[in-house]
C-alpha cells in the first residue's frame, strides 16, 4: 500500500542579478513503498508564465527519487556546465533526507533551480512521515 503526503505545492521566486522577474512552481509528492521497504519522491518543477492574460505552467523537470529509509538521496536533471546553452536553460537539483526506518520522525526535500550557476529559486520543505 502505497501513503502518499503532498511535501509541497508551490513557490514562487524572483531571478537574481538580471531583476527580471521569474517564477517557478515545484510541487512533489513522497509516496511510502512498504512492500519494497523504500521512499520514492516525484518532483515537478514547472516555469510560470503569462499568455494571453492567464498564467501558464510549462514543465522543466519532473525527477523520481528512490531510496531507502534513513539514506539521503540526490539528483541533478539538466545540462551540464560544458554545454553552450547551459546559463539559458533551467537546471534542477533535488536533495532528499529520509527518516529512519521504524521512526517517526520527519523527510526533508531541498528544490533548487539554476540557470547556469545562478541560483533562480529554491524551496525547502518538511512533512512529518508515520510509520505504520
Amino acid at each position: 500500500m502505497k501513503k502518499l503526503i503532498i511535501l509541497l505545492v508551490a513557490t514562487a521566486c524572483a531571478a537574481a542579478s538580471t531583476a527580471v522577474a521569474a517564477s517557478y512552481s515545484t510541487e512533489a509528492t513522497m509516496t511510502r513503498q512498504k512492500d519494497k521497504g523504500t521512499y520514492e519522491v516525484v518532483v515537478r518543477v514547472s516555469h510560470l508564465v503569462e499568455r494571453d492574460g492567464k498564467i501558464i505552467e510549462e514543465l522543466i523537470e519532473q525527477p523520481k527519487i528512490t531510496s531507502a529509509p534513513g539514506v539521503p538521496a540526490s539528483l541533478h536533471c539538466g545540462l551540464q556546465p560544458s554545454d553552450r546553452d547551459y546559463t539559458k536553460r533551467e537546471n534542477v537539483s533535488v536533495d532528499v533526507s529520509w527518516p529512519k526506518a521504524g521512526k517517526q520522525d520527519f523527510a526533508v526535500c531541498t528544490v533548487v533551480v539554476k540557470l547556469g550557476e545562478t541560483i533562480v529559486s529554491k524551496t525547502k520543505t518538511r512533512v512529518t512521515v508515520e510509520e505504520k
